[in-house]
């Protein structure tokens, strides 16, 4: 009896973890606007075609993002949720850097990236994340933030039928096929 109760101690003290760390503190600062990386403007970091300098505020502030966006390095993570599986865009603007990080589907021999994977920070160069932005989050500002913002789009739809959306498989002229209504399948 005694030697199974110091069994039963030992198997779950092997299965103790450490507590995470405290998620980091996100001050949500509504007044913050993420500004827009206009793809011609975007230049790309290549490091075997010459030498670059990143000083050490930006290095924290792309840490800081990166730590709490993705889960801890382990040979267990999955690829898509790892460093070398995402693009990051970065932009200093005054004390604040604005960085977006996105999956990048080619790295893990992938087509496209999962849902929900890319996000927005605004990390200040003490090095507080001042406001994020995951997806599906909206980024526009709330009403009562003393900025005024467009009112969202209304696109009316029948009962039971998704709004045709501006998609590339959907244009908004374009109604929903009459099979494809309430849940119906396409004939082959």
């Amino acid at each position: 009896m005694h030697k199974t109760r110091l069994l039963m101690t030992a198997l779950l003290m092997g299965c103790v973890r450490a507590q995470p760390s405290p998620s980091v503190l996100v001050e949500e600062d509504p007044s913050i606007v993420f500004p827009v990386f206009p793809e011609e403007s975007v230049v790309e970091v290549q490091p075997s075609a010459r030498p670059y300098v990143l000083d050490g505020a930006l290095l924290q502030a792309l840490s800081i993002a990166r730590k709490d966006f993705l889960p801890p390095t382990s040979k267990d993570v999955p690829c898509q949720d790892r460093p070398e599986a995402h693009r990051y865009r970065v932009l200093r603007q005054g004390d604040l850097f604005f960085i977006h990080i996105s999956e990048d589907p080619a790295a893990c021999g992938r087509t496209y990236p999962s849902l929900d994977s890319s996000a927005w920070y605004a990390i200040s160069q003490d090095g507080r994340i001042r406001r994020r932005v995951m997806d599906g989050m909206p980024m526009e500002l709330p009403a009562d933030a003393g900025v005024e913002a467009e009112p969202p789009q209304v696109v009316p739809a029948e009962p039971g039928v998704a709004p045709a959306m501006d998609s590339t498989w959907n244009r908004p002229e374009q109604p929903w096929p009459e099979e494809l209504r309430d849940g119906g399948v396409a004939p082959r």
